[in-house]
């Protein structure tokens, strides 16, 4: 599976768990991927926050904040992403590699 999913809450979970030497038993990159997929969607459920504090050594409150503070920041990165100039550039960029890959 690829690893450019990976969000700041899917590397919080990895390092926690290494810093609490439950790194060994590994945690299957499906799940990891669902978790952050519901995380920047429908939001963690209970369970899923109780596993994850379970496999990672991390208490259940730590976890929460650790996705709140995830969630804040990519929502931040997105409204600077959105800004009026950034989307003017992304266009005018996109119709240069447009007119460079037709050309001949």
């Amino acid at each position: 599976m690829c690893s450019n999913w990976r969000t700041g809450f899917t590397r919080w979970i990895e390092q926690q768990a290494r810093d609490n030497g439950l790194f060994e038993q590994g945690i299957p990159e499906a799940l990891l991927w669902c978790w952050s997929t519901a995380a920047r969607s429908t939001g963690l459920d209970p369970e899923d926050v109780s596993d994850i504090a379970r496999l990672t050594g991390a208490s259940e409150n730590d976890v929460v904040a650790a996705c709140e503070r995830d969630n804040a920041q990519w929502a931040e990165e997105q409204t600077r992403f959105e800004q009026p100039d950034l989307a003017e550039l992304d266009a005018h960029l996109d119709a240069l590699v447009r007119d460079h890959l037709s050309s001949p």
